[in-house]
């Protein structure tokens, strides 16, 4: 009977934890749980990055395409009330837009530089050229996006 206690008080002694052991689980659970939370932490900050990029990237294809679409007739000899809207020469327009950014519900003001210039005369071939900054609120980092196209005269 004493053989069985003794027997007993062994194999359950054994078959638990020691306190070193539940330490290390513990520790090592800590530094898996903080990772994961890092990497969400970073995946969102990329994630708002680039919605932000993205909604400042149509700002300044938008520009360009108004440019693009304006009226500039290079044939025609200009005639009272019968302006070219497509403006000649090398011309720099900056505007303000505010971005509304979702995550905190604040506006971003966004400049938007878009500048006209003459290539050739003959054929008649201008550049448009339209540059966004803005700056990510998170780090304070200034981004350009630019957008670059040419547009022939008819």
């Amino acid at each position: 009977m004493v053989i069985r206690k003794k027997q007993a008080a062994k194999s359950r002694a054994v078959a638990a934890f020691t306190l070193v052991e539940v330490t290390m689980a513990i520790g090592i659970l800590v530094l898996v749980m903080a990772g994961m939370i890092y990497g969400y932490v970073q995946t969102n900050a990329q994630a708002e990055w680039s919605s932000m990029s993205l909604s400042v990237q149509a700002l300044t294809v938008q520009s360009v395409e108004q440019a693009r679409a304006a009226k500039w007739d290079v044939y025609s000899t200009p005639t009272p009330g019968t302006t070219n809207e497509f403006a000649v020469g090398t011309n720099t327009t900056v505007f303000t837009s505010a971005v509304l950014i979702p995550s905190s519900g604040t506006t971003m003001n966004v400049t938007n530089v878009l500048q006209i210039t003459t290539v050739t005369t003959i054929p008649a071939l201008r550049q448009i050229r339209s540059d966004c900054a803005w700056t990510f609120p998170n780090t304070g980092a200034t981004f350009t996006n630019t957008v670059i196209t040419y547009r022939g005269g008819s």
